[in-house]
This record gives structure tokens, sequence and C-alpha cells, in this order.
């Protein structure tokens, strides 16, 4: 029996092939999966950004309405996990809606804000705020993603009641309305 040095040869190469592209193959695909999870992670966190600051939103609205506590526990902690996982425009825009919640509130825990108007003005920088932070996330996670022009549970404007001066009839009573 003679040794054959190109069988050897050919053997010995075709394993190390394989030994290679079973290390590559799991190198990559150990990649691949740790990119998965943290962008698994950044979207559970932004989900948890949009999810409070809507509950928070609303609280607000309680809490000057009827004198509901502000449980701000849960809001923290979605602020904390964006600062752990989101990229920096992403925990920016975090932060600016946080700003927002902390120059609004005060007038609506305290039940200070004197008018709907003035509940108006701040739930419009809060949805704002909210939609330039679902815009960020969405181009950070998906960058050919469309725009948004409306924040979740937005709502409509209270429109403007504007009266009619009322004539007096003939008789003095009101005329009526005859538009």
């Amino acid at each position: 029996m003679s040794f054959d040095w190109a069988t050897t040869v050919t053997t010995v190469g075709g394993v190390a092939a394989a030994l290679i592209g079973v290390v590559a193959g799991a190198a990559l695909s150990s990649r691949s999966d740790r990119m998965n999870w943290a962008r698994d992670k950044q979207i559970a966190a932004c989900s948890a950004i949009v999810a409070e600051s809507t509950r928070i939103q609303l609280a607000l609205r309680r809490a000057w309405k009827h004198g509901d506590p502000v449980d701000w526990v849960p809001w923290n902690v979605a602020l904390g996990t964006i600062w752990l996982v989101g990229s920096p425009a992403v925990v920016e825009a975090a932060a600016r809606v946080d700003e927002v919640f902390w120059e609004c509130s005060d007038q609506f825990i305290r039940q200070t804000a004197s008018h709907e108007g003035v509940w108006d003005e701040a739930r419009d920088r809060m949805e704002a705020a909210r939609l330039q932070f679902i815009n960020t996330a969405r181009r950070h996670v998906d960058p050919q993603g469309a725009r948004l022009t409306q924040a979740p549970v937005s709502r409509p404007r209270r429109p403007r009641i504007t009266r009619r001066p009322t004539v007096p009839g003939p008789d003095g009573a009101p005329a009526p309305d005859t538009a």
C-alpha cells in the first residue's frame, strides 16, 4: 500500500475548507443574531416611548380635570430603556418629549391651567414632540420609511365657536336665525 499525497492533500484541503466555512457561517450568523436582537430591543424601546407618552398625556388631562395622580414610573422606565439601546438621534427625540412634559405638566397636576385653550396648546406641543420622536425612530429602524404627519391618539383641534350678534326683532325678542 503506497501513500498517495494527492489524495491526502485533497482530503485535508476539503476538511479545512469545510471548517473555515462552518466557522465563518457561525460568525456571520452570530453577528446577524446580535444585530437582530439589538434591532428588536430598539423597536420595543421605541414602542414603549410611544405608548407611555400617550399614557402620560392622557394622565395629565385626567390630573387637570379630576385631580388624578400621574404615575411617572413607567415613563421613566421607558426613557431609561431608550437611553440604553437607542441611537443618539432617537435618544435626543425622546429627551425632547420628556422636556415638553416637564414644561407642560405642572399646570395640569396642580390644576392651575385656566381654560381649555391652555390644554389645547400643551396637547399640541406634546403631540408634536411625540410625532418628531416617531419619525426619528422610524428613520432609524427603516430609513426608507415614509414620514408621518399625525401622531397616534391625536385629538382634533376644538372648533372655535363664533356667535353671531343677535338683532332684536320688532317685538324686542331676538330675530330668528335665517341662515
